[in-house]
């Protein structure tokens, strides 16, 4: 199982840091979209700078899986991209199109890599979750009073 997390982890950072990087400094053309959806969509994205985000995450979103560095926090991050991926190349640009399976791939390495991080993410999923004050001692490491909590 190590090794499969090993390889995902390998192609999803080496998807993410060239596409990324790509927006920043050339490395390969832009596809626009050969349909007239994605094509809009893509126009879109670009006029309003939304793309410079969109990459910017991939970019960081690479680094820190192939780094280790805030993985899971980087994976979250990168999930709404990595389903806007897989929307643009999919049923965009159409089922089956040699773009379609980058998109399939891009979302499957995402969430498949969620599910190995999915330890990290237990918390999140508390029933009922109270929050912290800020400056607080946590409660797991400071000594209760015999008879406190009841």
């Amino acid at each position: 199982m190590k090794y499969a997390v090993w390889f995902f982890r390998l192609v999803f950072g080496a998807w993410m840091v060239p596409a990324g990087l790509n927006h920043f400094y050339s490395l390969f053309p832009q596809p626009m979209g050969s349909k007239p959806l994605s094509h809009e969509l893509i126009v879109a994205l670009l006029g309003s700078h939304l793309f410079d985000i969109v990459k910017a995450v991939e970019l960081l979103a690479g680094v820190c899986v192939l780094t280790g560095f805030y993985a899971p926090l980087a994976l979250l991050v990168c999930m709404p991209v990595s389903v806007c991926v897989f929307y643009w190349d999919t049923p965009l640009e159409g089922w089956g199109s040699g773009a379609s399976y980058f998109g399939e791939a891009a979302l499957l390495c995402n969430c498949v890599l969620c599910l190995a991080y999915f330890s990290n993410y237990r918390s999140m999923f508390a029933l009922r979750a109270k929050p912290r004050t800020f400056g607080a001692a946590n409660s797991a490491s400071v000594a209760q009073p015999a008879g406190a909590g009841r």
